[in-house]
């Protein structure tokens, strides 16, 4: 019954997605400017968009480093003490804008243009660093989202992405990571108690599907990173060999990155 009713908002949502693309006006999706360069946005929001996705960051937590600090593919000084489960992350930038007005326009106003281009950025991304088979994924899973808030959300944005990347990468999306409780929203909960939020939280079903794959988890934002750890330990515990992050954005101090974005 469950899937019958996500099924059932899922394809009303794609219609209204696909209907809003084709009647709104144009306009970008970050400032609301009407005039669109590329990918629904202006051209000052494009160069924004890609002046974050330049900036240098660790491929441990995906915390933004200066541009002096050497990359090590074992973490960086701001990474936890105890390193999250998955091995690596991939981010297209720090949660600024335009990046996070994006997010929030695929979060609760679908976008399916922006989308595309941001599941097809985040996959090239993977692509351009995963290029052997030990670290390449076989796999894309996206973070689940509960039934209930699917149904209140009208869709599962978390997936779609997913499934833009997936297609960019040209790799299965599987569906055998579901979300158990319906907890609440890790970014209205202090960092103290998102770890404890989201402990048992996740479960796998078909087990068999994901013995030895090395999985690419897609979510829109990661902070703590304790939403990735706790999926990417239930993934590694149900026989997965490995789980990468891949993230639009990792939400951060400002002042970790407003330096190198502003060229100082």
């Amino acid at each position: 019954m469950k899937g019958a009713i996500g099924a059932i908002w899922s394809a009303v949502a794609s219609g209204a997605g696909a209907m809003g693309d084709l009647v709104l006006p144009r306009a970008c999706a970050a400032c609301g400017s009407p005039d669109i360069s590329s990918g629904r946005l202006c051209e000052p929001c494009n160069i924004a968009l890609l002046t974050l996705v330049g900036l240098s960051y660790c491929p441990r937590c995906g915390t933004t480093i200066g541009p002096h600090i050497p990359i090590r593919p074992d973490g960086c000084p701001g990474c936890p003490n105890t390193l999250p489960r998955f091995t690596q992350v991939f981010r297209l930038g720090p949660y600024a804008d335009p990046l996070r007005t994006v997010i929030r326009e695929l979060k609760y106003h679908r976008r399916d243009t922006m989308r595309r281009r941001m599941g097809q950025l985040l996959g090239q991304l993977v692509a351009s660093g995963t290029q052997d088979d030990q670290t390449a994924p076989q796999i894309v899973m996206p973070a689940p989202m509960h039934w209930r808030r699917r149904i209140v959300r009208g869709w599962d944005h978390a997936r779609a992405l997913a499934e833009a990347v997936g297609k960019e990468l040209r790799l299965p999306v599987g569906n055998e990571l579901v979300r158990l409780r319906n907890t609440p929203q890790q970014a209205h909960l202090p960092r103290s108690r998102r770890i404890t939020n989201v402990k048992g939280a996740f479960a796998v079903k078909n087990a068999d599907a994901l013995s030895g794959a090395s999985i690419l988890l897609v979510d829109d934002v990661t902070t703590t990173g304790a939403t990735a750890n706790e999926a990417a330990r239930t993934l590694l515990q149900a026989g997965a060999a490995r789980v990468t992050l891949a993230v639009i954005a990792k939400s951060e101090p400002p002042t970790a990155y407003a330096q190198q974005a502003s060229g100082a």
